[in-house]
């Protein structure tokens, strides 16, 4: 029986670990925090998609065992998707035992084969993966499997709001890890008097739309210099979706609006004292500006932490972080819309790296057109072309 090993308990993980138990693989899931727990940090926002596009039929079947449902048209918040559909899913026969919590992978290697060794050769996957794993009490141990899987997602390493990406002067110091959330609207926002959301996306256009009503003033900045901050989708099949970008393009644009919006406007330094942030910002012009505000959030977007995998021969997009064929087809796709990309095949998840693949959000890398329909339908093609059939298996 060939050992295989899941890096995350979200959704598209817990689908591929019921895919890999019900063909028979010895199946471990290891698991940074707990079941969701990327998704359990936007607990309070509703998911575009309906139940029916967020589970799988082999999931549903599982889960139902454990507890009742949602039903297929239900558009869930991200706490009712992990209580009403992961928790029962991770509980369930088929994956009762295989979930390692509070496991975090710190690397990866093969036991006999370092980076530059046999590259390219099929020999490698001969060889056993070797996981070095850090448990909650600060315990490593090392973990062994023939096939392993990253589902890790992207929600564990944001990105920054300094000028080119990278952080500008102050923003390591002042901001922290909940400043890179979508906003929630709890008494400590309500008391904020000037709020700056930061983020071209649909995180920012969510974190604008929950906080317009409890901020006094509300700046909104995002890059270029687009006629609306959300480029609408013609037709858009996800009302959930159409809705958040129509409301959050009017209070941009509306003059009697609480939001100021600043398409384009650099952030050159971030401070903060006694009175709040203290903003050095940039025109596109060149030009100087001052913003004092009360609270930053900071949605600018993810990226998938490909650190652990450094050892491994995997080939990646210079532009997106991404496994390169994946990326490359993706780049070739013309549709801003999720709905419209048709499935690209399990040959596109195959890197040189034999039997390791990338599923879910991080193998879209910095691509923000994933829908987690997308990664679900990566794991049933996987396990259906190739390694049911053994041809991932050397």
């Amino acid at each position: 029986m060939n050992r295989l090993i899941i890096v995350g308990a979200g959704p598209v993980g817990l689908h591929a670990a019921l895919e890999a138990a019900t063909n028979g693989f010895d199946t471990t899931v290891v698991e940074r925090g707990e079941v969701g727990a990327a998704i359990r940090r936007w607990a309070h926002v509703k998911l575009f998609t309906p139940f029916s596009m967020t589970s799988t039929s082999a999931g549903r079947a599982a889960a139902s065992q454990v507890d009742a449902l949602p039903l297929a048209d239900d558009l869930l918040t991200g706490q009712e998707y992990v209580q009403q559909y992961l928790v029962p899913l991770s509980s369930s026969q088929l994956l009762k035992g295989k979930i390692q919590h509070s496991t975090e992978l710190l690397a990866v290697s093969r036991q006999a084969y370092g980076k530059s060794h046999a590259i390219g050769k099929t020999e490698r996957a001969a060889s056993p993966f070797r996981l070095l794993v850090q448990h909650a009490d600060g315990m490593q141990n090392v973990l062994e499997c023939d096939v392993l899987l990253d589902c890790t997602g992207f929600a564990t390493r944001h990105r920054f709001i300094g000028v080119g990406g990278i952080p500008c002067p102050g923003e390591l110091r002042c901001l922290t890890v909940e400043d890179y959330q979508i906003a929630a609207t709890d008494p400590q926002c309500r008391q904020a008097d000037h709020t700056l959301v930061v983020g071209s996306g649909y995180s920012a256009a969510t974190s604008v739309c929950l906080l317009q009503q409890s901020c006094k003033q509300l700046t909104w900045i995002t890059r270029g210099d687009r006629e609306l901050p959300i480029a609408s989708l013609k037709n858009d099949r996800l009302p959930e979706r159409r809705t958040l970008t129509e409301q959050a393009n009017q209070f941009a644009v509306d003059p009697d609006s609480n939001v100021h919006w600043m398409p384009g406007a650099r952030i050159e330094m971030i401070e903060r004292d006694e009175a709040g942030y203290r903003l050095t910002l940039s025109a596109t012009d060149g030009e100087q500006m001052s913003l004092v505000c009360d609270r930053i959030v900071a949605n600018p977007g993810f990226r998938p932490d490909t650190r652990p995998y450094e050892e491994l021969q995997i080939h990646r997009c210079y532009a997106t972080d991404g496994p390169i064929q994946l990326a490359a087809h993706l780049l070739g796709e013309t549709s801003s819309d999720c709905l419209s990309q048709p499935a690209p095949g399990a040959e596109l998840l195959r890197n040189p790296e034999l039997n390791f693949y990338i599923l879910g959000a991080a193998s879209y890398g910095r691509d923000s057109r994933f829908l987690l329909k997308n990664g679900l339908e990566q794991v049933t093609q996987l396990f259906e072309s190739i390694l049911v059939s053994g041809e991932g298996l050397k």
